[in-house]
């Protein structure tokens, strides 16, 4: 491999990738050699620079006789237009030839035909039909060394749809499909930072028609860059004290007065005082405040383009929700200005009202607070003309914002975009300080949900500082699940147990593996398994004390008949019938609050599942006063057994098969449960096993 090309060698003495990412490129360029049809992997993380890296794979790819690179990107205007941007400055100067094929020249001259190539190609109909026609009019097929970089792999490249009972292809992953048959001499590359998705297909597809591989063959992880912050930054409080300063809670009920337009709930003149619109009051003064904080921090110049921030308030997909968002949102500005000038006092207090939440997180972080006065005087300045209120939504009005780097433009100091679905992916906002999340999507998807998170990448601690999500307690909760999903599936990774793809135990119906598109993977379906990892449900109600009485009973009965000896403390072997049954009984006692906590049938399987011998241990520990929420933040309790005494003895059992500890909580109703004793099993796998993500209801 030549890695003293013209193209990558520049990059390399320019000091553009540190010594992580050239690794990872240069491991693209080796492997890709090595494949032929089969996908190669770039997995990442969101806003973490993938763009980048990908970039360096094709000027590496350039300098070792490739010589078309093709980058589809999502279907948007917007993504298409950052991409076509970012390519044309990474490579001015360089004699590559980049187009946007619904741009492209229509008739080529053998010159232009023998330099390097990018072609950006939209994952639309219309744009994959035109790059079809001109692999059609031009000697391509053979005659060029073709890399295809499939961005956000996940999004549109996998698709299948059922026809009278039998798997069909959908539209766009055909003509990609098609593209990829066509080229002779053509690898591809899934880029993306969610591949659940992609590793659940199957390695062959039996439909009628010859589908290239789509599972990844071989995965290489994108590293992120130094200041990267992501999802455990955010959701894990064990590796990171300071997430709990990031969040704060919206009721879901606010959300609801953002999409209806009802005045008997909520008159939009009532903004500055509805305690129905607290949250959103809340999360709009905290940015302006932490907005002018971070400016005063750096200098107070209001025309350095540096001191630009940004909020997104994201909550629906449909235009006329974004209309009366930006109308609550504008009336609260102009409401605010109008304190300026006829009643300080009131706003003095909610500028207050925000420094004291804001100075908990700055000073925790060790940063000084701003002086009061001083603070008040730029406040008002910002309301009355540094606050730009921008919708998002619609794809020709997104091209017209993007800036020269393709990034939505940072027109004033404090920037606030409402928005959908354009915001979802792909488009970057710099210096976003606040994120108002309300998404409820039908089906909670991993990737989906994921990709969601605009406030990921390239943080500052100053920022960070001031930094806060607004969502409901609920989506919060989903989010953290969903971290420890992500997290588990890279650590995999970086210790190469899974270099060449992810167990995921998941059938149909009959028990055969089929053709499965990215709907599919469901939050509420999806469990991590991994080493020394939990399982358990947590968002419940037991149900009533007259009930649950004669199960409780027989739950006891059993525990006592497999060990005599029983008392509060003991732990003894079962085999995973018995410990199955003592699951189901439990299940039959308790009320699940929402379908994304882990179900009977789960816990079940998985049990199943993870006692290879047949045998599971049960650890039984009774007198739990455990609240269902916890003081301080209102989290919903999720760790019912003592990680030092009871998951310590787990995992000094959990060796090749799991361990089930068994908590009786005393379930008194000042803590939040139904009054009556009840069991929370809490099931602990192995560490003899291979991290997989297990579908416990595949959805067809």
């Amino acid at each position: 491999m030549n890695l003293n090309g013209k193209f990558y060698k520049r990059r390399i003495d320019s000091n553009e990738y540190n010594i992580n990412q050239r690794k990872c490129i240069e491991e693209s360029i080796r492997v890709l050699e090595g494949l032929k049809k089969e996908p190669l992997m770039m997995l990442g993380k969101i806003q973490s620079g993938k763009t980048k890296t990908f970039i360096g794979t094709i000027a590496l790819g350039f300098d070792n006789e490739y010589d078309l690179a093709v980058v589809l990107t999502k279907g948007t205007n917007a993504l298409s237009q950052q991409t076509l941007s970012r390519m044309k400055n990474e490579f001015k100067g360089e004699n590559v030839k980049i187009y946007d094929i619904m741009s492209i020249q229509k008739k080529l001259t053998p010159f232009e035909l023998k330099q390097k190539m990018i072609i950006v190609v939209k994952k639309e109909k219309n744009n994959l039909a035109r790059f079809k026609q001109f692999i059609e009019s031009y000697p391509l097929k053979s005659n060029k060394k073709c890399m295809i970089i499939d961005d956000e792999a996940d999004f549109a490249s996998v698709g299948f749809e059922k026809k009278n009972e039998a798997f069909d292809i959908r539209r766009i992953a055909a003509d990609i499909n098609e593209i990829r048959g066509t080229l002779d001499e053509c690898r591809f590359v899934q880029v993306t930072a969610t591949p659940y998705s992609l590793y659940l297909q199957p390695e062959t597809f039996e439909l009628g028609t010859e589908i290239y591989p789509i599972k990844p063959a071989h995965t290489v992880l994108v590293p992120s860059g130094e200041g990267y912050i992501g999802g455990d930054y955010y959701f894990n409080h064990e590796e990171n004290h300071l997430a709990k300063y990031l969040f704060e809670e919206v009721d879901q009920k606010e959300f609801d007065i953002l999409k209806n337009s009802d005045r008997r709930v909520f008159k939009e003149e009532e903004v500055l005082t509805h305690k129905k619109i607290s949250g959103i009051r809340k999360a709009v003064m905290n940015f302006i405040v932490g907005g002018t904080i971070r400016l005063l921090q750096n200098g107070g110049d209001e025309f350095d383009e540096n001191n630009r921030y940004s909020l997104i308030i994201h909550t629906e997909i449909a235009k006329s929700c974004h209309t009366r968002q930006e109308d609550i949102i504008s009336i609260l500005v102009e409401k605010l200005r109008y304190l300026i000038e006829n009643d300080k006092e009131t706003l003095d207090k909610l500028i207050l009202e925000s420094l004291e939440d804001l100075n908990e997180s700055i000073n925790a972080y060790g940063f000084k607070s701003i002086d009061e006065e001083t603070l008040k005087q730029e406040v008002y300045v910002a309301i009355s003309e540094r606050i730009n209120i921008s919708v998002v939504n619609s794809e020709n009005e997104v091209k017209d914002m993007l800036d020269e780097r393709g990034q939505l433009e940072l027109r004033t100091p404090l920037n606030i975009f409402v928005g959908g679905q354009i915001l979802d992916r792909g488009i970057t906002i710099s210096n976003l300080i606040g994120f108002v999340y309300g998404r409820r999507p039908q089906k909670m998807q991993q990737d989906t949900v994921l990709q969601h998170a605009r406030m990921f990448g390239y943080r500052k601690q100053e920022d960070l500082a001031v930094t806060r999500l607004y969502t409901t307690k609920h989506l919060y909760n989903q989010m953290v699940k969903i971290n420890e999903f992500d997290s588990a599936l890279r650590k995999d990774f970086e210790e190469q147990k899974n270099t060449d793809g992810v167990i995921f135990i998941r059938k149909d119906s009959e028990g055969k593996v089929i053709p499965c598109s990215p709907n599919k993977i469901m939050l509420s379906k999806t469990h991590i398994v991994k080493e020394y990892g939990r399982t358990l449900p947590y968002g419940f109600t037991p149900k009533c004390k007259s009930k649950i009485k004669p199960i409780i009973n027989k739950i006891d009965k059993i525990i006592l008949k497999e060990n005599p000896k029983h008392n509060i403390k003991s732990n003894f072997e079962v085999n995973k019938h018995t410990a199955c049954e003592l699951i189901d009984l439990i299940y039959e006692t308790i009320e699940l609050d929402d379908n994304y906590t882990v179900n009977k049938e789960s816990m079940i399987s998985l049990t199943d599942y993870l006692s290879k011998d047949g045998k599971v241990h049960l650890i039984v520990r009774e007198g739990s006063t455990l609240r269902k929420n916890r003081l301080g933040d209102g989290r919903l309790e999720d760790s019912p057994a003592s990680g030092v005494s009871d998951g310590a003895l787990a995992k000094q059992f959990a060796i090749n098969h799991p361990a089930l500890i068994l908590i009786k909580n005393t379930g008194e109703t000042e803590r939040g449960w139904s009054g009556s004793p009840f069991w929370w099993p809490v099931l602990v796998t192995p560490k003899n096993v291979k991290s997989t993500v297990y579908a416990a209801d595949y959805m067809k």
